[in-house]
């Protein structure tokens, strides 16, 4: 019987004391409470619900579900200034790239007791590149930027349909008695195409990548005709098409990301701006970036034509909010 966990018969309703205003039928001739109840009265039921046979759990740990776990930890974490959630972050990507890669870095769908499903999606690789991204921002480490520019490059190769455009739910090489699909649709959460688009994209920004963008458009075009029907039903694909039709705008920072310059510029929501951190002569966007007499510095460029640094919280502000 569903709920028989949580639910009650008119026998144990009454005789546990649960007022009858609150009790509303189920299924099966059983009842559900509905209301507040008086903190005794809560933990009594509380504990008599212990006692009864438990619903199992699902507690395999995905890779695309952690991926978007990780992103919300870090921005969070940032923005609330909470380094206890920066910290678990860090040590989600950690598990990503360590338990939930094998020993070529590719990701492995999901874990459980030691013991992983088999190989990655599409969705788990846009995902946690989407999350290693958000924790580069957030923490400022170098490491998981370049570790979700190689989840996404790794991505297209094993995903990418080069004739008609967009990517394949599943990678080439997989069971071939399995049919490939493209998953498109955001719901409830963002499809593998949408997300993947929109990493890079960003990542185009980045390094100045035109083939990553295309592949990005390509899942665009792809989905054109049924986003024009029901637009409703592709939300973070219009995320992605809203950064592809703005502007380039790129933010470079060198320094501490907690820096009250850095702090700044990384303050308002900006979903068109992409952001990278740190001095490295592999990432396009930050190469020959430096501190400027030993302070933290941001560049703020357009398509890589950057203006002079600047390393004061107040002159940012005051020169993103001027207008021209």
């Amino acid at each position: 019987v569903e709920g028989l966990t949580y639910t009650w018969t008119e026998d144990e309703a009454e005789s546990s004391g649960i007022p009858r205003g609150l009790l509303e039928p189920f299924e099966h001739g059983r009842l559900i409470v509905r209301g507040q109840l008086d903190l005794e009265l809560k933990a009594r039921l509380l504990a008599e619900r212990a006692t009864r046979e438990q619903p199992f759990r699902d507690d395999k740990v995905l890779a695309s579900w952690n991926g978007l776990a990780l992103a919300a930890l870090a921005e969070a974490g940032y923005r609330l200034e909470r380094d206890d959630w920066l910290e678990v972050a860090r040590g989600v990507g950690e598990f990503l790239l360590g338990p939930l890669s094998d020993s070529d870095g590719r990701l492995l769908r999901s874990r459980r007791d030691g013991r992983a499903s088999g190989a990655g999606f599409l969705d788990d690789y846009a995902n946690v590149a989407y999350g290693l991204l958000e924790l580069h921002v957030a923490s400022g480490e170098l490491r998981w930027l370049t570790e979700a520019h190689r989840l996404a490059l790794l991505a297209v190769e094993l995903f990418a349909d080069d004739e008609r455009g967009g990517f394949y739910l599943s990678a080439a090489g997989a069971d071939e008695r399995v049919h490939r699909t493209k998953d498109l649709q955001d719901t409830p959460i963002p499809s593998g195409s949408s997300m993947l688009a929109w990493v890079l994209l960003r990542l185009s920004r980045i390094w100045g990548d035109d083939e990553l963008e295309r592949r990005a458009v390509s899942v665009f075009r792809l989905v054109e005709p049924a986003l024009r029907r029901a637009p409703g039903g592709f939300a973070w694909m219009l995320c992605g098409l809203d950064l592809w039709f703005s502007p380039p705008r790129e933010i470079a920072i060198v320094g501490s990301v907690d820096s009250p310059v850095a702090r700044t510029a990384l303050a308002g929501f900006e979903p068109r701006t992409v952001v990278a951190v740190g001095r490295s002569g592999e990432v396009p966007l930050l190469e020959g970036k430096e501190l400027v007499d030993g302070k933290p510095a941001i560049y703020l460029c357009e398509r890589f034509a950057c203006r002079a640094p600047i390393t004061d919280a107040a002159a940012f502000a005051t020169l993103t909010t001027t207008p021209g």
